[in-house]
């Protein structure tokens, strides 16, 4: 939901997902003068239905009133304050009324004056919505100061009772168990996984079988064991091996209720998909996204599950589904899929609604559509890319300037070749990264989901998906299980959906707050990252704030890139 309260010298602008609140403040620019930054306080009721107002916290201080904070310790913004025009509280609940108020602080650290407060209410959305779309993401902050802080950078199975687990998976796993639980007596779920092995989601699958849901699950089942060129050591097949002993491990095989279809043609391909469809009499629902049913996948890197109830895409994937079950060959599942939707020609001819974009296709049309459409944003640009920048997107982005739309990659691994590592042309870029050990200020060591066992490859950002103006009228939101490359679109099985309409604000701004919350974790640690390779300090002290206001302020004055992100808030359409 989209909120706004523009009237007094500081005016507010708030979008809310489920759990994530981004906001913009903006103000003239004589307002900003001996500003230190905002006291912020939220205000909500309890589960008691009791008023709570608290204060909110935060790592930075003034090293005038603190030389020497406690690394990793949280202190009050009542005297520490906020110091940015834009900021986002990751700590809220779905469906839920806060009040958050903003005092602007003046003068000097040591004898500060307090300026009127300035208020706005708002409600975040709830994590499920009949006959709509519902979005979960994972934390996918293993290499955090939190998590260092909460659980000492441990292996989340050395934390009892789970309570890493359920930090990590912040509602996903849960919703993903949610999903399956809507399955009632006589109701079907035909699904399809890449990676089939995490043993309490199976689990929940034998218990919908034994309540009477019918399950048909086809898993990915390629014989690619190889010897390693390096070690010159036998390479099990992945995922095959662990799929099938996890399978057995759940006493899925041979249940009368579930029928199991191994994927093995095309052993060089990936059956890649990660999406479920509820039958009740018709298609009823279905889930897509990015989660492997894994632990790296629900609890490690970034991941992201998508429900929609919408009976015509559900329709869409049960037809994928049934031309998947015959195991079929490059050739003939290329042929079906454009039967059930053909190519968009163009980003004007991209349809209201949703479309359903299912791989491997015959040609790369899609994928460069995905990068001209990338490039047609008028204010704004989302995308994870979580194996690289395909040419498509370097050319399209080659000619931007400063009057293109401000542009935000989150990638897993780094490509010198799309932008500078800060900020060029309204592109900005982020990397997965972490700190990785004390020096930095008085910031405690990270870690990063491979050391403490959840990942092996790709340890940060596994999403996929893109925003193409999200806070306008007509959102564009494409997500789902395909990376952004040639073999996502022309060799891989694979479903895409392309969101767009004014009736998806909803999810627009569930994902664009997310994507907000992913990008602003990894920015600092990827700038103090390339800062320490080349040798040099990190751009700013993260410890400290700053007493004098120009050396913050002066950031966010007219043609600044700060500045560029508060338009983004003050041209959202409510």
């Amino acid at each position: 939901m989209r909120f706004k309260k523009t009237k007094g010298t500081f005016r507010l602008y708030a979008v809310t997902g489920t759990n994530t609140i981004a906001f913009a403040i903006d103000c003239d620019e004589n307002a900003m003068t001996n500003l230190l930054g905002f006291t912020v306080e939220k205000a909500y009721k309890d589960k008691d239905n009791k008023d709570v107002r608290v204060t909110v916290m935060g790592f930075k201080v003034f090293k005038e009133r603190i030389e020497n904070p406690v690394p990793g310790a949280l202190y009050s913004t009542y005297d520490n304050p906020i110091q940015s025009f834009t900021w986002e509280d990751f700590s809220a609940y779905p469906d839920r009324e806060y009040t958050y108020h903003f005092t602007p602080l003046y003068d000097d650290p040591l004898n500060i004056r307090r300026g009127k407060t300035c208020s706005i209410d708002i409600k975040t959305e709830p994590a499920w919505l009949e006959k709509n779309h519902s979005v979960f993401f994972n934390r996918g902050a293993a290499s955090s100061q939190a998590y260092a802080v909460k659980f000492g950078n441990k292996n989340p199975d050395q934390i009892p009772d789970g309570k890493a687990y359920d930090w990590l998976s912040r509602g996903l796993k849960e919703a993903i168990i949610s999903f399956i639980g809507k399955a009632l007596e006589d109701d079907h779920l035909y699904c399809c996984f890449y990676e089939f092995r995490n043993d309490e989601v199976l689990n929940k699958f034998r218990e919908a079988a034994d309540r009477g849901v019918k399950i048909d699950i086809i898993y990915d089942a390629k014989d690619n064991e190889h010897i390693d060129s390096k070690t010159g050591k036998i390479v099990d097949s992945f995922p095959k091996k662990e799929n099938e002993e996890a399978i057995i491990r759940a006493n899925l095989k041979g249940h009368k209720n579930i029928t199991l279809i191994p994927r093995e043609r095309n052993k060089s391909y990936l059956c890649h998909n990660k999406f479920m469809v509820l039958v009740k009499d018709k298609p009823f629902m279905a889930w897509t996204g990015s989660t492997n049913i894994s632990k790296g996948g629900i609890f490690g890197q970034t991941n992201v599950g998508h429900a929609l109830e919408d009976e015509n895409a559900a329709s869409d994937y049960l037809t994928y589904w049934n031309k998947l079950k015959e195991d079929p060959d490059g050739k003939t599942i290329k042929e079906a899929n454009e039967l059930i939707h053909k190519d968009i020609q163009s980003v004007p001819k991209i349809p209201q609604g949703v479309t359903c974009i299912l791989s491997p296709r015959k040609k790369l049309d899609t994928l460069k559509l995905y990068a001209t459409l990338l490039d047609s944003a008028k204010d704004c640009a989302c995308i994870t890319l979580a194996f690289g920048v395909h040419k498509y997107f370097e050319q399209a982005l080659s000619d931007n300037t400063t009057a293109n739309a401000l542009t935000f990659l989150l990638l897993e691994k780094d490509d010198p070749d799309i932008s500078d590592y800060i900020y060029k042309n309204n592109i900005v870029k982020a990397v997965g990264s972490y700190i990785q050990d004390n020096s930095v200020f008085k910031w405690v060591k990270e870690t990063n989901t491979a050391a403490i066992g959840l990942n092996t490859h790709v340890m940060y950002v596994h999403t996929k998906f893109m925003l193409v103006d999200p806070l306008s009228k007509v959102p564009v939101i494409v997500t789902g299980s395909a990376n952004f490359s040639e073999a996502a679109t022309d060799t891989n099985d694979e479903n895409m959906l392309i969101i767009k309409g004014e009736e998806f604000k909803r999810v627009a701004d569930i994902y664009f707050t997310e994507f907000l919350r992913i990008f602003n974790h990894y920015y600092y640690r990827w700038i103090d990252k390339k800062m320490l390779e080349k040798g040099t300090t990190a751009l700013e002290n993260p410890a400290f704030l700053k007493a004098d206001y120009k050396e913050w302020t002066d950031q966010y004055k007219k043609g600044k890139y700060k500045r560029r992100r508060i338009e983004i808030f003050k041209n959202m359409n409510i």
